[in-house]
């Protein structure tokens, strides 16, 4: 069981997750406003099925916020191994702007399926700027208790370069990870816990034509490795994501029911 002081920082974790800016809390507010704001303790019934728990919230009004999280495209970073490889991970300087504007139809439609899956209207696509916040003796944390989005769903969709030499051969593609979380906010004997309805649900996986050669191109920044490896981006790679998550989500619905 974790204690009050787990929870905290692992809210503050959550929080740094949510936004991988300089101060993922400027603008907010530090109080529920009357559209988000929610008293009402949650209390999940014993060995609650996740279809019943949200016929729970629906019944009870609260809902489940849907966040995406696409940071900056960086390299991969190398894997601290025991044992000898013959493989070698690149990293580079610099990153790439997120695409997360790009991919936010993947989050559309997302929560449009989920919806419709679980005969609902809670599932909402949650601007973080209306999220309140609250200062703890661990930092700044999102106020998710105070809200009527006892639950939040984070969806993770994260280009990232992979860049290796193997023997004498440099390979580099474009990697992206689809993939959907859930912590929930439980009121239990006066406190606030987090639970992990959804641990991982994996949405998909996509990798771009590989980039190979035999002699050392030399890079020192990735914005050289995405010239040279060239994926698809914007529209483009927005298709080959949203077949990505079409041919997963049922498997994924299915995990939940």
């Amino acid at each position: 069981m974790k204690t009050k002081n787990q929870l905290t920082i692992m809210l503050c974790m959550l929080g740094s997750v949510l936004f991988a800016q300089t101060d993922p809390f400027a603008g907010r507010p530090t109080s529920a406003g009357s559209d988000v704001a929610s008293n009402k303790e949650n209390v999940p019934a014993k060995k609650e099925t996740f279809t019943a728990k949200i016929d729970r919230y629906k019944a009870e009004g609260f809902k489940v916020a849907v966040v995406l999280f696409s940071g900056d495209i960086k390299t991969k970073a190398p894997i601290p191994t025991a044992t000898t490889s013959v493989s070698t991970q690149i990293t580079l300087e610099g990153s790439l702007p997120s695409v997360k504007e790009d991919l936010a139809p993947l989050l559309e439609s997302f929560t449009a399926t989920m919806n419709e899956s679980f005969n609902t209207d809670i599932f909402e696509i949650v601007d973080m700027n209306a999220i309140p916040y609250k200062e703890t003796k661990f930092g700044k944390v999102d106020d998710w208790g105070a809200t009527k989005y006892k639950m939040v769903v984070m969806y993770y969709a994260e280009p990232i370069y992979d860049y290796m030499l193997s023997g004498s051969k440099y390979s580099a593609a474009l990697n992206v990870n689809l993939n959907a979380t859930a912590t929930e906010f439980v009121n239990e004997k006066g406190d606030v816990k987090m639970k992990y309805p959804i641990r991982a649900g994996n949405l998909g996986f996509f990798k771009s034509g590989v980039y190979e050669t035999e002699t050392d191109p030399g890079l020192k920044t990735i914005d050289e490795l995405h010239a040279l490896v060239n994926p698809p981006m914007g529209a483009d790679l927005l298709a080959e994501l949203q077949k990505e998550q079409d041919a997963n989500m049922d498997k994924f619905i299915e995990k939940r029911k």
